[in-house]
């Protein structure tokens, strides 16, 4: 199978993670004032952080040619952006801010396109996730 649903995936989500994380540097008041969630510079420095190693992570693995590294890293990209996006969908839920609206839609669409590709590549049994 050709990885690139997978890559592209994870390289967009490390490019998000990127830009969330100098967001958060950069401007963290006005990354608050997107949320419903108070101004807190020493928090919006962990986030970065966090997004700083995440974009590493995903960039990274979308460079090897393990198909089964791929699936697997997929796997735990859908579960950490179904969190995500609950996080921000309780958010939207209370006030529906920016960045609550949009990083809800973008973490629900990952977890979708991450499942089509995790289907397509068990559909076509090109990958199991024993495979290495």
């Amino acid at each position: 199978m050709n990885p690139w649903p997978f890559n592209l995936l994870l390289r967009l989500w490390a490019l998000g993670a990127l830009c969330s994380a100098a967001a958060h540097l950069i401007a963290p008041a006005w990354t608050a004032a997107g949320t419903t969630w108070a101004l807190s510079p020493h928090w919006q420095q962990e986030i970065a952080y966090f997004d700083l190693f995440a974009a590493a992570l995903f960039a990274w693995v979308a460079r090897q040619p393990s198909l089964a590294l791929k699936w697997r890293t997929t796997v735990l990209l859908c579960g950490l952006s179904l969190l995500l996006g609950l996080n921000h969908l309780s958010g939207w839920l209370h006030e529906a801010r920016v960045f609550h609206v949009m990083f809800s839609l973008a973490n629900f669409m990952t977890v979708a396109w991450g499942m089509a590709a995790l289907g397509l590549a068990w559909r076509r049994q090109a990958l199991l996730p024993t495979q290495e």
